[in-house]
């Protein structure tokens, strides 16, 4: 059975994953958190405009978040300091997901078959001869919410041509319509994705897949400064 710590320690790491995605773990994270209330370790209540004071205090990549479904209905992002058990932990996952990651490169995309919010069914089988392009995301992570206005260009870039976008998430289809009323997300939402993202090995976010016409996997790659161009530079390969 597992012990209270390991599972603190277990939930820690998911999150982990989610604000470092594509950062090393002893970086300072500098995404926009999203709008919440931040929770310290000792339920007391952090404004955010003391949150580089508590990097300093706790020292960089000894901050991070984490939230369960029920924090998010009520707004509430826990605080939560890092310990070198959790650091080797997550870096043994993250050099793990690289393996599985660069095993998937140049292979047959898994295939699935998702609705989208409007009911419409998606099947990668059925979109051989298009150049298709994946986002892993989830309402309540700060990175995916900052990169989606360089998506939704991205989306309007190809939107005459043989591209197709979709946007997988472990979210039913009422928490993303919630999250829509707000926010802004171009690509054609696949909400209840937990399976589809389990096959493609994703366990950080968020994380961009390219696949070619053939439906083999040719990029994968987290967040990024100018995901835009990079994922730009490999659909244009691809066409």
């Amino acid at each position: 059975m597992k012990t209270f710590h390991q599972i603190i320690i277990a939930n820690v790491l998911s999150l982990l994953m989610t604000f470092t995605a594509g950062a090393q773990v002893t970086e300072k994270t500098t995404y926009r958190l999203p709008q919440a209330t931040l929770v310290l370790p000792d339920g007391k209540v952090l404004a955010p405009d003391k949150l580089d004071s508590l990097y300093k205090v706790w020292g960089d990549g000894r901050v991070t978040f984490m939230h369960s479904r029920e924090d998010d209905e009520k707004g509430i992002v826990r605080v939560v300091r890092v310990t070198d058990e959790m650091k080797q932990q997550q870096l043994d996952r993250e050099n793990k997901q690289k393996l599985d990651f660069a095993a998937m490169l140049d292979k047959p995309a898994p295939d699935f078959e998702l609705k989208d919010l409007q009911g419409n069914s998606w099947s990668l089988q059925e979109l051989r001869g298009k150049v298709v392009v994946l986002n892993f995301w989830f309402t309540s992570c700060a990175p995916c919410i900052q990169e989606m206005p360089e998506l939704n260009k991205l989306v309007q870039s190809y939107k005459s041509k043989e591209v197709v976008f979709l946007a997988m998430t472990f979210n039913d289809t009422k928490q993303v319509n919630t999250f829509l009323q707000k926010n802004t997300f171009s690509y054609t939402i696949l909400p209840d994705s937990r399976e589809v993202n389990n096959k493609y090995q994703v366990s950080s976010y968020p994380t961009s897949i390219v696949i070619d016409k053939e439906g083999n996997v040719k990029k994968i790659m987290g967040s990024s400064p100018k995901i835009r161009e990079d994922l730009e530079a490999t659909i244009n390969a691809l066409k």
